[in-house]
């Protein structure tokens, strides 16, 4: 089965609008940062979200992030669909923002990929996810209950990006 295409995914090649996405961190309007205010406001949605799997956290010296990856556990989230604005200019930007390079996982510290995400009022769609492309080092802290906006609160810390000019990562 062939899962890369030259510029995107394969299953999204050329379809930008009606896109189901989930965030778990950055991105989701829980945080003011300068990606999350331009894609934002062309998505539809955010309700709560829900996958399986596990949450790290990451320090930087700009704030905290999380790292996604797949297996057991629940990652609490928010899942939005792309509006009819949402053009391929913001998926780059999103895939950018993600250290996502569509024609080279080896690259890439994250993967963007489409998985089964359950919405808190019921039933499940299929949702372009990023999943982190890395070993885990082993003393990143666990998001317990896999919600990092709780996680961030609970403990007064920042997210990355949260009201910088720039969105810098890693």
């Amino acid at each position: 089965m062939r899962t890369w295409s030259r510029r995107w995914p394969a299953g999204t090649e050329g379809i930008v609008r009606g896109v189901w996405f989930f965030f778990y961190g950055t991105l989701t309007g829980d945080h003011d940062n300068p990606v999350a205010q331009q894609v934002m406001p062309l998505m539809q949605g955010g309700q709560c979200a829900s996958l399986r799997g596990r949450l790290r956290a990451v320090r930087t010296g700009d704030g905290w992030y999380p790292v996604f990856q797949q297996g057991a556990g629940r990652v609490v989230g928010r899942i939005y669909r792309s509006g009819r604005s949402f053009s391929a200019r913001q998926l780059r930007l999103l895939d950018a923002y993600e250290n996502f390079d569509p024609r080279s996982s080896a690259r890439s510290e994250y993967l963007r990929k489409a998985l089964r995400v359950r919405i808190a009022s019921g039933g499940w769609v299929m949702a372009q996810v990023y999943v982190h492309n890395r070993a885990w080092h082993p003393g990143l802290p666990v998001i317990a209950g896999g919600d990092f906006a709780a996680f961030l609160r609970n403990r007064r810390l920042r997210a990355l990006g949260a009201g910088l000019e720039g969105a810098r990562r890693r």
